[in-house]
């Protein structure tokens, strides 16, 4: 009866290690795949920010490029400091005509 008992235990012990193996394999396998979609979740925040930045760049860029259009390339200082500006240089120093003129 010993012996069949004895017998019965290392049966079932060599049957449970390779259970216990896989159980651990697959623990492994799930910390992996844990840890890439971390990975992946990083990565798609940065990118989010590097579209972001990109995005806050074309505004400003557009922003400064109709400022231009409305108000001109062209620039007159006058007498008083102040700077006027216009389309033109002649539009630009007409500007000044209410600050003095247009400084020598």
């Amino acid at each position: 009866m010993r012996h069949l008992l004895a017998g019965c235990l290392i049966a079932l012990t060599a049957l449970s290690g390779p259970a216990l193996a896989a159980q651990s394999g697959a623990k492994d396998e799930a910390k992996k795949a844990g840890s890439a979609a971390k990975d992946a979740g990083k990565d798609a925040g940065d990118a989010a920010a590097h579209a972001g930045k990109a995005t806050a760049k074309a505004t400003t860029k557009g922003a400064k490029s109709a400022k231009k259009a409305v108000t001109g390339d062209a620039h007159a200082t006058c007498v008083d400091g102040s700077v006027q500006a216009g389309k033109t240089e002649e539009a630009a120093a007409a500007g000044c005509v209410s600050h003095g003129g247009v400084k020598p």
